[in-house]
């Protein structure tokens, strides 16, 4: 009688050996105190430089500073001004005429050192936004419009307010016409008098760099769905520099560049396009307070006609779904700038997770119970493929003795084919398909992946608390521990390790660890190890789950409770291993009509055991 394989004292040795390897080197790497003193200084060096450059900027900006004289030798002032709506605030700079600051009015940020952990959301402050033309005057020399006084004028036209931004040049001037209505946008148009007596360039080079400011409670998440999004000129075709990619460059015009953040995007548009883009996405390193990643853009854009004439656009948009699909962003298919999935996974999240979240949210409940009652609709939708696939599992559990028996009657390789036809005969006349148990399983791996996208980019969940989970877009942190504790990023997520813990009794539950309980047959590798990886893949999974949003570790959770729920149900109640074993035999004195695969199944296998009987006799006569 075969007996389930223990852990042999080497095993017990070479796990120990590991571990104490994977302590001696964290302990070994760990910073000097000589080192982690040096590395103070360099970033108090540092942000002492940062703080003297934003003074810096600051003064000449808030100064009214004569920065250069117009056409008639007036001097012009640097001069900030603000407007605002009901979505957004905006300060446009005296020093370079672009935007200065743009709070968000209707969100917050997230702040640890905040009583309610909550502070205001700016997408643009404390210089970390720039816009710049370049382009060269008849003398060679570089102009750059960042380094320009601008001075404002404002008219207001019922609903809109029209600030332009005037910066004098040696013979002309340089408009920046700014048209803030009531929502998420802000229309930019560039216009100029007199710029053909200085330049005889042909296009003006575009800049814009961004460092985008941190806002969410977890930084990591908030840099892994942090993208540079674009759409090539006069097509739908939306791209995404890829996940892990510093720099990228395109021949084709865009007609718009977004610098996405994991809830919130800042976009520029031009319907004419710009030329030969290019762009870089860093991130910030994650001990940096203020800003999670770096964005910079540049193309060109054509001088057409004596003046400069161009029709921009900044959309400072949250993410919501319903918001990027309302009218009024017609044809701009921002929509795709949230990473919901492409193909089948994004029409999945789009058009069935989301209409049952916001439906079910449509009754005033928490976010926590819309998850919950979510999950149930899934597991409904799934239970006929549960069951279909815990009933195949009982039909192999059924044959396993028989199976047993053909593999004690045809022992070695020279059997191993009449081994797999007899096992195909087998299956064939108890009407079981050993593989449309796998069918069922491969039917919910897109499910598992479109939900892996769908909670930590759905903005309704933003701040929402469910539970002890201040957050259910990021983790959940109910208990803290050491920044020195590897893998961990300083706590622990409850929500995980429940999952987790859901997890392998749904593993013992439903049977999942019997079939490697199994001998290993002829030429064929021993799988009962993998039950002791179905053991540790939990750990990883908490591992990566301890830093992801809590909704999703909820969702999970909830699944597996409902899975062991419906799999006890099942095998207690709807599946009878006796009524099982009768209709196996029962199909075994029925008649079988082979399909057309089987029967070609069938002579492949009948050719490769004549061509095995060929070579065993060439072999036996050599000898």
């Amino acid at each position: 009688m075969q007996q389930e394989r223990k852990f042999d004292k080497n095993t017990i040795i070479g796990f120990a050996l590991i571990a104490v390897l994977m302590a001696a080197f964290f302990y070994l790497n760990q910073p000097s105190e000589e080192e982690l003193k040096e590395r103070q200084r360099e970033e108090q060096l540092a942000e002492q430089k940062q703080n003297e450059a934003k003074q810096s900027e600051t003064a000449q900006v808030n100064s009214p500073l004569q920065v250069q004289s117009d056409s008639t030798g007036q001097p012009v002032s640097a001069k900030n001004h603000s407007v605002e709506n009901s979505k957004l605030k905006a300060t446009f700079s005296g020093q370079g005429g672009y935007i200065s600051e743009l709070q968000l009015k209707e969100f917050s940020a997230f702040d640890s050192a905040a009583k309610d952990h909550k502070q205001p959301l700016f997408l643009i402050k404390d210089g970390n936004n720039k816009f710049n033309l370049k382009f060269k005057d008849k003398t060679g020399n570089e102009i750059n419009t960042s380094q320009l006084a601008f001075s404002p004028s404002v008219q207001n036209t019922g609903a809109k307010t029209i600030v332009t931004m005037n910066a004098a040049l040696a013979q002309g001037n340089l408009q920046y016409v700014y048209t803030l209505g009531d929502d998420y946008t802000i229309g930019f148009e560039i216009k100029s008098q007199g710029i053909h007596q200085i330049t005889s360039d042909k296009n003006l080079a575009v800049e814009w760099d961004l460092n985008a400011i941190s806002a969410e409670k977890g930084k990591q998440q908030e840099n892994y769905w942090a993208q540079t999004y674009f759409r090539f000129k006069g097509t739908n075709d939306v791209e995404y520099e890829l996940f892990g990619a510093d720099e990228w460059e395109e021949k084709e015009a865009v007609d718009w560049i977004a610098f996405k953040q994991q809830f919130f995007s800042s976009v520029l548009s031009f319907d004419e396009g710009f030329l030969t883009p290019k762009g870089v996405s860093k991130p910030i390193a994650e001990k940096d307070p203020h800003f999670s990643r770096n964005y910079n853009f540049q193309a060109l854009m054509p001088v057409s006609g004596s003046e400069l004439s161009y029709k921009l656009q900044w959309d400072f948009v949250p993410l919501d779904y319903r918001l990027l699909t309302d009218a009024r962003y017609e044809g701009k298919d921002f929509d795709n700038i949230i990473p919901f999935g492409w193909g089948f996974l994004g029409w999945l999240n789009k058009h069935f997770f989301l209409n049952v979240f916001q439906w079910i949210a449509k009754f005033g409940i928490s976010y926590g119970w819309v998850i919950l009652l979510m999950t149930i609709v899934v597991k409904l939708v799934l239970s006929p493929i549960m069951y279909k696939q815990y009933r195949q599992s009982a039909m192999m559990r059924i044959l396993r003795p028989e199976l047993n028996e053909l593999t004690e009657k045809f022992k070695g390789q020279e059997n191993a084919m009449k081994k797999q036809q007899a096992t195909m005969e087998l299956y064939r006349k108890a009407g079981v398909n050993p593989l449309s148990g796998c069918l069922p399983a491969l039917i919910q791996i897109p499910i598992f992946y479109a939900l892996f996208r769908f909670f930590p980019n759905i903005i309704d969940l933003r701040g929402e608390s469910f539970l002890w989970a201040e957050d259910l877009t990021a983790f959940d942190s109910p208990i803290l521990l050491p920044s020195w504790v590897p893998f961990m990023d300083g706590h622990i997520s409850i929500l995980a390790l429940s999952y987790i813990v859901a997890m392998v009794i749904y593993f013992r539950v439903s049977g999942s660890l019997d079939s490697f309980n199994q001998p290993p047959q002829e030429g064929m590798p021993d799988m009962r190890i993998m039950k002791y990886m179905m053991y540790v893949m939990p750990v990883f999974f908490f591992v990566f789950l301890n830093s992801y949003a809590s909704g999703l570790s909820w969702y999970y959770l909830v699944s597996n409770v409902i899975n062991i729920g419906i799999v006890m149900f099942i095998k207690n109640v709807m599946i009878d291993d006796k009524k099982i074993h009768a209709t196996i035999q029962e199909n075994k004195t029925k008649p079988k009509k082979q399909s057309k695969f089987s029967q070609r199944m069938q002579q492949l296998m009948e050719q490769a055991q004549e061509q095995q009987k060929q070579q065993e006799t060439k072999k036996g006569k050599k000898k």
